[in-house]
């Protein structure tokens, strides 16, 4: 907030400084003035512009691209913390954890109280994929407590979920459900508890909300095709484990292409053996019939 209201307090002083040249020098002075002011603020507002460049190359796709641009906006503004917070997410979703750990803790030293609760959020992800998972849960237990904030319901519940405490992630989630029963996420979480409890029915009454919702990340269907599994649907589960495949993954996703892509060769290669028995039990109850005849 300061940064903006400095921006803001720069560029009305430098415009009351062209309105000063060309009220004193005229015309010529007031519009060299003018180019000089703009050159001077594009060079000062060189990290926004970066901040902005990157933001679209994400937004297109050019991840690496976006990365390099927030790389520079960070050199030219390394006491923003919210830039460099930026980064670190962006770094941790790319799977450079360790790059991301050194951002986040150093965006940690520079933030103000107000700003370092999505921060935190960042450093718990990344403790997560660093294998500490007591020390990512103890920090969002910590942040829930003076933060009550629908990401924080989502992180904390896949945590639970990632230790294995599916007592505790379903009676976490519960309580999520309660703050968002509306956040795909919070669902998605409270539909894999229901999972992993062997509620299934349960589970599949969830995951009906969650694609109501129409989620844009691969683990609400690959999670939906596992509980239609479990129900005997495996053609529904085969198109659900398909379309998350058609998604994209991130080093943060609650779970790996790979385990999707095995999953869904498994569900092939079982549909076909059922066939196959399908179709040799056919023949065995034709067989008599033909001997019969001859």
């Amino acid at each position: 907030m300061n940064n903006q209201y400095g921006s803001f307090a720069s560029i009305l002083i430098s415009f009351l400084l062209v309105y000063m040249a060309y009220s004193y020098l005229g015309p010529v002075g007031g519009i060299i003035s003018l180019l000089l002011v703009l050159a001077f603020l594009v060079w000062k507002n060189r990290s926004i512009i970066y901040q902005n460049s990157a933001n679209k190359k994400y937004l297109n796709g050019d991840f690496n691209g976006a990365l390099n641009d927030l790389n520079k906006a960070v050199s030219l503004d390394p006491k923003s913390s919210g830039v460099r917070g930026t980064y670190a997410y962006l770094l941790l979703k790319l799977g450079r954890t360790e790059e991301a750990s050194a951002q986040i803790d150093e965006a940690l030293k520079t933030a103000l109280p107000s700003d370092k609760n999505l921060l935190i959020q960042t450093k718990a992800l990344i403790l997560w994929k660093q294998g500490r998972i007591d020390e990512a849960i103890s920090e969002m237990e910590d942040l829930l407590k003076v933060y009550e904030n629908t990401n924080v319901y989502a992180v904390l519940g896949l945590l639970y979920l990632k230790k294995g405490d599916y007592d505790k992630a379903l009676e976490f989630n519960l309580q999520a459900e309660d703050f968002n029963g509306s956040n795909a996420m919070i669902l998605d979480n409270l539909g894999a508890s229901y999972y992993f409890k062997g509620e299934y029915e349960k589970a599949n009454e969830i995951y009906e909300r969650v694609m109501k919702l129409k989620p844009v990340f691969p683990e609400a269907f690959y999670n939906y095709a596992r509980v239609l599994d479990k129900l005997g649907d495996t053609e529904k589960a085969i198109e659900m484990a398909k379309h998350a495949l058609t998604l994209k993954f991130w080093h943060i996703s609650a779970a790996d292409k790979e385990e999707v892509e095995l999953f869904l060769e498994e569900l092939k290669k079982r549909t076909a053996d059922t066939d196959t028995q399908g179709n040799k039990e056919n023949t065995d109850k034709e067989s008599p019939e033909q001997t019969e005849t001859k």
